[in-house]
């Protein structure tokens, strides 16, 4: 990881934070090789995924209900942050007290309140950041989808030197690269 940030020169970036499922260990990594990332952001989906489960226990799995308490709580997130999550789980909290839903409802308000600051999404928002890692999946599928085109065969080094190659160009730092690259030879 860091012998990458420093190939991208990530301690000059204007802005450097990531975006990820808010494991634990991911983040230490972070703190460790790449502490000049100063925004760490919980995935969107992740998240999504987290209300996901707890809506099925509370509603039943695909229920219209289900479904509805899931959008509403994204929406607390997406447009009020974390708080506005929190206070809706603790309102739910105080009708559910006991059993599977209040274990449910406790185990999704203890995994938003451990990683509140990477929720803050109007925040991050307004910043520009991106607060799901949709573009960057995609993007590595369409870059690998590339190489395995009819007909094509790479070795590993090769392989990783097209990849290399093709998030240059598809990233829009082409001629940045090699203006650089010319500048240093």
């Amino acid at each position: 990881m860091r012998r990458e940030a420093c190939k991208l020169k990530i301690d000059q970036a204007a802005q450097t934070y990531s975006v990820t499922d808010g494991a634990p260990w991911i983040l230490r990594q972070y703190q460790k090789q790449l502490p000049m990332v100063t925004t760490n952001i919980l995935d969107y989906y992740h998240l999504r995924e987290h209300v996901r489960i707890a809506s099925w226990t509370l509603y039943g799995e695909g229920t219209i209900k289900a479904r509805a308490w899931q959008a509403d709580l994204m929406e607390q997130v997406w447009e009020h942050g974390p708080q506005a999550m929190l206070t809706k789980l603790g309102h739910y909290l105080h009708q559910h007290r006991q059993g599977l839903k209040a274990t449910s409802l406790r185990s999704l308000r203890d995994y938003v309140s451990s990683r509140a600051t990477m929720t803050n999404c109007p925040v991050y928002r307004k910043l520009g950041y991106d607060c799901g890692s949709g573009p960057t999946e995609s993007f590595c599928g369409t870059l690998t989808a590339r190489l395995k085109g009819r007909g094509m065969h790479w070795d590993k080094d090769n392989a990783e030197s097209m990849m290399a190659l093709g998030g240059l160009y598809y990233s829009n730092l082409w001629h940045h690269y090699w203006h650089h690259q010319r500048a240093a030879a």
